[in-house]
């Protein structure tokens, strides 16, 4: 009997040793199954903030580029009419007007210029600073919610670099944080933060500018026209055209040259049709580099819209001063009624003109490029009254009528119109996610 009972006895103590085993082995499991899974947490967590910080800088480097194609800003980055508020692009970018060499503009203590964005879930949208001679002045957002925020940095090009280029680089973190925004490598580790960069550069500008005062696919037939180029690089050109040339024309050329040889007729500028393309767009890919449809895509394009009135010279003065740097395109007639310059020798303008320039005011003076474009080739632009062009002028179709025009070439002009016309892009291939040398 009492054999029997200390045999029961053993059994039960067996059993709660195999049991205690089993349940200190769950328990293991369970501990190293719920490790895994604080990890999985965490590398998710990590992960969603370094998106949330990739995000942000990629929307701030976009952002840049836009705002280089835009107008007039004030120093919230909105858009603003103030003729006092320059445009992005002049805040933060100097543009040789000779070399194209783009450098970035910093403080007047030598520091960079930094503009920075911050997202405020509450409201939905991003509020921005951009400074002309100051740090960033931004207040972050209350709420709980995720509030990511970029900073960005313009960089001039190494040594060598190709004109018309400059580096944008983009700091992105979770949160507006100065410790992480910081330009370098040491930015704060307790926050998502991404830095990457790109080289954009300006293109869609016109790459090949006329070296002649007159360029004209057709005759020109003209008889009151006044044409002067005493450039010496550009050989005292005057008149290029495909058609006849009126022996009449008041010409001014470089000391020495005889006057018929700096009108030049040359049949190749009136190419007949090729493949797609068709004459007059093959003669406006001679002036641009581009065909007319892929010019009007770029960016930093306008096109006025003038409902189904003419534009006028001031619609054209408007657009310049809110929008400086930007190519203009008038899609259908100008009418230069209004007295007053268009452009200046500082800063020109690009208009292309989609029909006929009309011109009720006369004395009207335009600084810069312009193409005249006429719906009708074959009538050509009729000059109507007196108006004078100081650069260049080119006119797909012939050149008629009696006003008293004056196109005056200006070497200095068209060369500031190539260094600063045109749209930033960026380069392919020059994205990454590391810090540039």
């Amino acid at each position: 009997m009492t054999s029997s009972l200390a045999r029961r006895h053993q059994v039960g103590a067996a059993a709660l040793i195999v049991v205690m085993v089993l349940f200190f082995i769950a328990s293991m499991v369970a501990a190293y199954a719920s490790r895994n899974m604080i990890f999985e947490q965490r590398t998710g967590t990590n992960l969603f903030r370094a998106t949330q910080a990739l995000e942000a800088a990629e929307a701030g480097m976009d952002w840049a580029i836009t705002l280089l194609n835009q107008g007039r800003i004030d120093e919230d980055c909105v858009a603003s009419t103030e003729t006092t508020d320059n445009s992005f692009r002049e805040r933060y970018l100097s543009i040789n007007t000779s070399s194209a060499h783009i450098t970035a503009v910093t403080q007047s203590d030598g520091s960079q210029l930094t503009p920075t964005c911050v997202f405020d879930p509450d409201t939905g949208r991003w509020t921005c600073s951009c400074p002309v001679d100051d740090d960033p002045d931004l207040d972050a957002p209350t709420s709980s919610a995720p509030a990511p925020a970029f900073r960005v940095r313009f960089r001039t090009p190494t040594t060598g670099a190709a004109p018309g280029l400059v580096r944008i680089e983009v700091v992105g973190c979770t949160r507006l944080e100065d410790t992480c925004l910081v330009m370098s490598d040491e930015g704060v580790v307790n926050e998502g933060r991404v830095q990457v960069s790109s080289l954009a550069f300006l293109g869609g500008r016109s790459l090949a500018l006329p070296r002649a005062a007159l360029t004209v696919r057709g005759d020109v037939t003209a008889t009151s026209l006044s044409v002067s180029n005493t450039r010496v690089e550009d050989g005292g050109l005057t008149v290029h055209a495909s058609g006849s040339i009126n022996p009449g024309l008041a010409l001014t050329t470089l000391a020495g040259n005889a006057l018929d040889s700096s009108t030049v007729e040359d049949p190749l500028l009136s190419l007949p049709e090729l493949g797609e393309l068709d004459e007059r767009e093959r003669f406006f890919i001679g002036v641009f580099q581009l065909p007319p449809d892929r010019w009007r895509q770029q960016q930093a394009y306008i096109e006025l819209d003038c409902g189904v009135s003419n534009c006028t010279a001031q619609q054209v003065r408007d657009a310049q001063a809110a929008l400086p740097g930007r190519p203009i395109w008038v899609p259908g007639d100008l009418d230069i009624d209004s007295a007053g310059d268009i452009g200046s020798a500082t800063a020109p303008v690009t208009v292309i003109v989609g029909g006929q320039v009309l011109i009720s005011t006369p004395g009207v003076r335009l600084f810069g490029l312009l193409v005249v474009r006429p719906a009708d080739v074959v009538a050509g632009w009729t000059v109507s009254n007196s108006a004078t062009v100081v650069g260049a002028l080119v006119v797909d179709g012939s050149l008629t009528g009696g006003g008293a025009l004056n196109v005056a070439y200006d070497g200095e002009v068209l060369t500031a119109l190539k260094a600063t016309h045109g749209s930033f892009v960026r380069a392919p291939g020059t994205w990454h996610d590391w810090r540039a040398p």
